[in-house]
């Protein structure tokens, strides 16, 4: 089961590799949001070719990430504060389950990388790198996600995930204090979920979420 983020780049259309590399861009900010971009200058931004461009720039527009403004080139749309909104109120309401899902199926595959994404956030604290640990953080709930191993609440989320990037401040991976609390609410999601306890796991995934909106996102959930 993969999201369009996990296919094998080899196997890729060079509309699929455009449209990754944009959305990339957009989500680890790369592009700012709200600015306006020429497609030339992104063609030379990302290296990609003209026509891979505009119809992965199409597909982009589809899926809410761009809005072609004429004669002036290529917006990265922002997020409403009411979509904001839906999407923190969709991670409250759906992650906590998959946690609780994941601590009833998880498999020794699910638990190991799981683990092993624990493991490269730890040791990659120390480098404040926050476009990598952020790119670990996800990697880490989409673990949790998968293990519950329900496609619709999978796929579903896979998107949710992507859209909550394009306005989370990015902000928490620059405080070694608050990195650390982060790991620790991962830790403690993991362990609950690998003892096979799913009511531990639902509030530890619940518990860390209201965490993390309220560290960064304090001006669309304050509940």
């Amino acid at each position: 089961m993969q999201g369009r983020n996990e296919k094998n780049p080899e196997r890729q259309t060079y509309k699929e590799q455009a449209y990754q590399r944009i959305k990339d861009a957009i989500l680890f900010n790369r592009f700012r949001i709200g600015a306006i971009y020429s497609q030339e200058s992104i063609c030379k931004e990302l290296g990609i070719s003209k026509t891979p461009l505009r119809e992965a720039l199409l597909e982009l527009q589809t899926d809410g990430y761009v809005t072609f403004c004429r004669g002036r080139g290529v917006l990265i749309q922002p997020v409403s504060y009411e979509r904001a909104r839906d999407i923190l109120e969709s991670r409250m309401l759906m992650e906590p389950l998959c946690a609780q899902l994941a601590a009833q199926r998880a498999t020794e595959e699910d638990l190991l990388k799981m683990q092993q994404l624990l493991t490269s956030l730890q040791e990659g604290l120390p480098s404040e790198d926050g476009q990598k640990l952020y790119r670990i953080d996800h990697g880490f709930h989409r673990a949790v996600i998968r293990a519950a191993h329900n496609e619709m609440f999978y796929r579903f989320l896979d998107v949710v995930l992507d859209h909550y990037l394009r306005f989370e401040v990015k902000s928490v991976y620059n405080n070694s204090i608050d990195a650390q609390k982060v790991y620790r609410e991962h830790l403690k999601l993991y362990e609950a979920i690998a003892r096979k306890d799913g009511k531990k796991a639902f509030k530890a995934m619940e518990s860390h979420l209201k965490n993390s909106f309220a560290r960064t996102l304090s001006v669309y959930w304050n509940k």
